[in-house]
């Protein structure tokens, strides 16, 4: 096995936002992903008691190791920022290597960084009429940098995660994520 684009046996990952963003939606469907792909996965999360709108983090690890340790982290291999609130606050928890991706229409970094990945993702989601599904378009854009899991996994735990009359759109929000070009 491997983690595409990166030699790690284990890549931890967190996904951060407000609630109502889907924040542990794509959290749990990445972990779905990596099961069907042979892989170990571990999520937890964490919000705040109003759940829409108050800092919403999810961290998740996939492994190769069998017995995978418990996701607790002081900084991650991977930040996903889907709003400013919380890129501000787990953003000064990064190393210099972390990936970094933000949804460049609510996040602003004016730093530059070889390892930030800016997606318009909020825009993206507008033009198909359905801002729900930002948080798809961000799994798509995270697919295609790290290669974390298969294209066919994340796909199908896509379609088992929400509800059939949302499926297509969906996808193509994660076909849009995916083909953006960095």
């Amino acid at each position: 096995m491997s983690f595409g684009k990166n030699d790690q046996k284990e890549i931890s990952i967190r996904f951060s936002g407000a609630g109502g963003m889907g924040v542990i939606l794509a959290s749990i469907i990445l972990g779905r992903a990596a099961i069907d792909d042979g892989k170990n996965s571990i999520q937890t999360q964490s919000y705040g008691a109003e759940q829409r709108g108050t800092k919403v983090k999810s961290d998740i690890l996939i492994s190769e190791y069998n017995e995978p340790n418990f996701p607790l982290f002081d900084t991650v291999d991977i930040l996903m920022a889907f709003s400013q609130d919380a890129f501000n606050h787990f953003y000064p928890k990064t190393r210099k290597n972390t990936i970094i991706l933000i949804n460049t229409d609510l996040v602003e970094f004016k730093q530059e960084n070889n390892n930030l990945f800016r997606i318009p993702a909020s825009s993206i989601a507008e033009e198909l009429n359905n801002p729900k599904i930002m948080n798809i378009i961000m799994l798509g854009s995270l697919l295609k940098i790290t290669n974390i899991v298969s294209k066919e996994s994340l796909i199908k735990a896509i379609k088992t995660s929400v509800p059939k009359k949302y499926e297509n759109v969906n996808i193509e929000g994660f076909n849009k994520g995916y083909n953006i070009e960095f």
